[in-house]
């Protein structure tokens, strides 16, 4: 094939139309480029002076998955500016105002299934996060880091951008968005569905079998990638880790 010269503007159209769905690996980005005859056979993307123009113009960033040999490049589009979930004062009341009263502070899920109403989001994940107790963290997990999981949840479940009901019609289903291991859940992550790898963080993209994830502070990007999860090696934190529990909800 023989490859035409082509601005860095050209090169920015390409990229922006190919990365306007999520990110891309750079195998296939590399793949598409060298199809419409950007690229020459052989040529890494990253070594191409117009691609790397045209990234740097775009703001596209790299993420990787995975370390050493298997660990995989993808570009992706900087995301969009997201506003911050609306979410009642009730629902995420500041944690030094919890800590002052007894009982149960977790939103009720009355109050939590008013403000969804509406939305198509499966009640199992709404009655499961409205039981738990943030002053009741499991035995193996830190009380900030439940409550900082229960806040995410949450805000998973009522952003603005609806990423609860998007779940569900793109097939997540609660182990794969809330799941995590019996005991000592934070040392195996791995197993963890996806609002505990958000850890304070923004949901920025949701697609059938995987999300992006921005950590907080830096606002670096990661991927996370929906696995499969067996019943048999991790519970829902409303049936297996919580003391605070209801009738009815069970471990699909």
């Amino acid at each position: 094939m023989t490859v035409r010269l082509h601005s860095a503007a050209v090169v920015a159209d390409f990229l922006r139309d190919v990365l306007a769905s999520g990110a891309m690996g750079v195998n296939e980005l590399e793949a598409r480029a060298r199809a419409v005859g950007l690229l020459g056979e052989g040529q890494q993307i990253q070594h191409a002076k117009t691609f790397k123009k045209a990234k740097k113009s775009l703001g596209i960033q790299s993420t990787r998955d995975g370390f050493g040999s298997i660990g995989k490049w993808s570009w992706q589009l900087p995301p969009r500016s997201i506003p911050p979930a609306i979410v009642s004062a009730h629902e995420l009341e500041p944690i030094a105002d919890r800590q002052s009263r007894p009982g149960p502070s977790a939103a009720p899920q009355d109050c939590l299934s008013a403000k969804l109403e509406g939305r198509r989001i499966p009640q199992q994940w709404v009655k499961g996060i409205a039981c738990l107790d943030d002053n009741q963290p499991p035995t193996d997990v830190p009380l900030t880091r439940w409550r900082k999981f229960i806040t995410d949840s949450l805000r998973f479940l009522t952003a603005d951008e609806n990423w609860a009901e998007l779940a569900a019609k793109l097939g997540w289903d609660a182990l794969s968005l809330f799941g995590c291991r019996q005991t000592r859940p934070l040392e195996y992550m791995a197993s963890a569905g996806l609002v505990w790898a958000i850890n304070g963080g923004a949901l920025v993209q949701l697609h059938r079998d995987w999300a992006l994830i921005e950590r907080p502070g830096n606002r670096s990007q990661h991927v996370h990638h929906r696995r499969g999860m067996p019943a048999a090696n991790v519970t829902l934190p409303w049936v297996g880790l919580s003391t605070t529990n209801y009738d009815g909800i069970r471990a699909p």
